[in-house]
């Protein structure tokens, strides 16, 4: 084999190296972009524990890139589980608890209210597409009530915030995002800097795509909680979402 011949080989093979080479780093590239969550798992961690060691670093979460997190998350099309939300205010306080059926486009509440009775509530979005139709009644009723509205959503007749407003916040907005585990299990935590009228919100949203916790503070005092228990994902029974007359609330 002659010299040039051994001298184009020697050319092309480093070149075909070069490419190869290029490709993995492009490779490498793409992949640390890509968003992995974690499985969602139990903890052996009292509730609301942070425990810095167990901190998540599957990929960074920073205010920069927790909208893209969050977006991937969708919550489970069918779940029950119970909810708690706390209000305080300068000498008392006040919670509810709601146990919380999901059934596709269908919700049930059945929230304990101070007195001991039960308040139920169902909601399903409008056959017209807009708004939800809400049916309300108390304890072991017959008669119920039907109301119509715009604006109402299940997360804000069960008094909870809607962490999908992450997705929508600027970063700049936003003083801490992190994995934590947290409430028993793996968790995005977002937490706002204070804003215009001295709100900061906290949020805990586990990678099952259910909202976790939630807290509000005003000028650093806190004023709102958000808690709930073990959800139960799995198909609800029809029946839970019929009225007290054993018709659909968009059949009566």
């Amino acid at each position: 084999m002659d010299k040039k011949r051994v001298a184009y080989i020697s050319l092309g093979f480093g070149v075909l190296l070069l490419v190869i080479m290029a490709m993995l780093a492009w490779g490498g590239r793409r992949q640390t972009s890509e968003i992995i969550l974690p499985e969602s798992q139990t903890d052996t961690s009292g509730a609301g524990e942070d425990n810095p060691s167990s901190h998540l670093n599957i990929i960074a979460i920073t205010p920069e890139t927790v909208s893209s997190a969050i977006s991937i998350l969708a919550r489970p099309t069918a779940y029950s589980r119970s909810q708690t939300v706390e209000t305080f205010w300068k000498g008392g306080s006040g919670q509810s608890v709601s146990q919380v059926y999901v059934s596709g486009g269908q919700t049930r509440l059945d929230t304990t209210l101070p007195d001991g009775s039960v308040r139920h509530t169902l909601m399903e979005p409008a056959p017209s597409g807009e708004g939800s139709v809400v049916g309300v009644w108390y304890d072991d009723e017959k008669d119920w009530v039907r109301l119509e509205s715009a604006g109402l959503t299940a997360d804000a007749a069960g008094r909870m915030f809607s962490y999908e407003t992450v997705r929508e916040l600027p970063p700049e907005t936003i003083a801490l995002a992190e994995y934590r585990t947290a409430f028993g299990g793996n968790c995005i935590y977002v937490e706002t800097h204070p804003n215009e009228d001295g709100y900061t919100d906290h949020y805990w949203v586990g990678v099952n795509g259910l909202l976790v916790a939630a807290e509000r503070l005003l000028d650093s005092e806190l004023i709102y909680r958000f808690t709930t228990g073990e959800p139960d994902i799995s198909p609800q029974e029809a029946e839970l979402f019929l009225l007290p007359d054993g018709r659909g609330l968009t059949e009566s």
